[in-house]
């Protein structure tokens, strides 16, 4: 796996406002995305409609991701998950990374190994 440049995630900016269909039980909306220079990654705020079934797992959220915007899985961190009591929505945070070991360096141990990136 060769490391992106940062000028690349940049090139892959502009998904802003599109929706999607998971499943038929579940919608993805990406609300905002924005290129964070210093620490080589994207920043993108997600709203999953998911009324008749349970929140997506950080798996499924992290595989969406990296089809939306063309990146590998392994360089796409789901920061957290905040799920609206008795709505069936939620609201999600997550990185991209340009390089792994830059993703290694920032994101905390166990926010890795909650992704099933680090052991």
């Amino acid at each position: 796996l060769t490391p992106m440049d940062v000028a690349v995630l940049e090139q892959k900016l502009g998904n802003k406002g599109k929706s999607m269909k998971i499943d038929d039980k579940i919608g993805l909306t990406v609300v905002d995305e924005r290129i964070n220079k210093l620490l080589e990654r994207l920043e993108i705020d997600v709203y999953i409609d998911h009324v008749f079934s349970g929140t997506p797992s950080r798996k499924t959220l992290r595989k969406i991701i990296s089809e939306i915007y063309g990146v590998p899985e392994d360089l796409v961190v789901v920061k957290n998950i905040f799920s609206e009591y008795g709505v069936g929505a939620s609201k999600a945070h997550v990185h991209v990374y340009a390089d792994a070991d830059q993703m290694r360096k920032i994101e905390h141990k166990h926010i890795l190994k909650r992704n099933g990136i680090a052991e």
